[in-house]
C-alpha cells in the first residue's frame, strides 16, 4: 500500500495554516492510499488533529503502508531537517521501500528556479528593494542563502536581498546598503506567515525587522505571505522528486 507524508515545521496560527499548508495536503490527499500530515515543533503540535512525526509514522506502519514517500516543506537542511531525518531513519527498515524528499534549496539548480518563481510571484519592480527575510540556522547551512541571493543577481536582480532572523545577514547588517528613496518590501522566505513573521518582521515589538526600517525613516511594506501559498511552490515541493534516499 503506498503512502505519502507531508511534514512541516509547523504553525499556530491557523489562518495562515489554512492559507498554505492546509492547501498542500488538499491538492495531494489523492495521490496514494494514504495522505496523513504532520508537524515537528514540539510547540504547534496541539489539537486532534495534528500529528508528531512519530505518531504520523506509526499511523502509516497500523494501516498497512509499505512504501512511503515523505516531502518536507523545510527551506533548508538545517538543524530541524536533520532531526527530523534522525526521528525517520530508524523507520526505514520497516518498509519495503521508503523515500524521502529534501529541502525546498538543496540541489544547485534549486535557488535558479526558485528566484525566477519569486521573481513572478512577487511582480518584482525595478524600483523597489526586496528583502528575503530567512528563519535562519547554523553558519554552515545559512550559506545557503547567500546562494539564493547569488541567483538573484545572476538573473539581473540586484535589488533582492537575503534577511535572516537568526544569524547573519541580519537587518543590522544590510539596512546601511538600503537605498531610502526606494520602497522595502519584506518577504518572508518561511512556508507559512505565523510567529516569526507576527513577531520578528511585522511592527510588534522594538526589535522587528519593520520596526527598525521605519525608526530609519524607510517606507517600507510587508508582504504577508508564506511560500506554500504560491502554487508554483507547492507544485514545485511535491513533484520534483529529488529524493535523498
Amino acid at each position: 500500500m503506498k503512502g505519502i507524508l507531508i511534514v512541516s515545521h509547523g504553525t499556530l496560527d491557523q489562518r495562515a495554516k489554512a492559507r498554505s499548508l492546509d492547501l498542500l495536503f488538499e491538492e495531494n490527499k489523492q495521490r496514494a492510499d494514504i495522505v496523513l500530515a504532520c508537524f515537528v515543533s514540539k510547540k504547534t503540535i496541539a489539537g486532534e488533529n495534528v500529528l508528531s512525526l512519530d505518531q504520523a509514522m506509526k499511523k502509516m506502519l497500523d494501516l498497512g503502508v509499505d512504501d512511503l514517500h515523505i516531502y518536507n516543506t523545510f527551506v533548508i537542511p538545517g538543524d530541524i531537517y536533520h532531526q527530523f531525518l534522525t526521528t525517520i531513519i530508524p523507520y526505514e527498515a520497516f518498509f519495503k521501500r521508503l523515500v524521502i524528499e529534501k529541502p525546498l534549496l538543496h540541489e544547485n539548480c534549486d535557488f535558479s528556479l526558485l528566484a525566477r518563481m519569486l521573481t513572478r510571484e512577487y511582480a518584482m519592480k525595478s524600483n523597489r528593494t526586496y528583502l528575503l527575510i530567512g528563519h535562519g540556522s547554523t553558519i554552515q547551512t545559512n550559506k545557503l542563502y547567500a546562494y539564493l541571493e547569488a541567483a538573484f543577481k545572476k538573473q539581473a536582480m540586484t535589488n533582492v536581498h537575503l534577511v535572516l532572523i537568526h544569524g547573519h545577514p541580519s537587518i543590522d547588517d544590510v539596512m546601511p546598503t538600503l537605498n531610502k528613496k526606494q520602497k522595502i518590501m519584506l518577504c518572508p522566505l518561511m512556508m507559512s506567515t505565523g510567529h516569526h513573521v507576527a513577531h520578528d518582521v511585522k511592527q510588534y515589538k522594538k526589535s522587528s525587522i519593520e520596526t527598525k526600517l521605519l525608526e530609519n525613516n524607510f517606507d517600507v511594506e510587508v508582504l504577508d505571505q508564506g511560500l506554500a501559498e504560491y502554487r508554483t511552490i507547492r507544485d514545485y515541493i511535491m513533484h520534483n522528486e529529488k529524493t535523498s534516499i
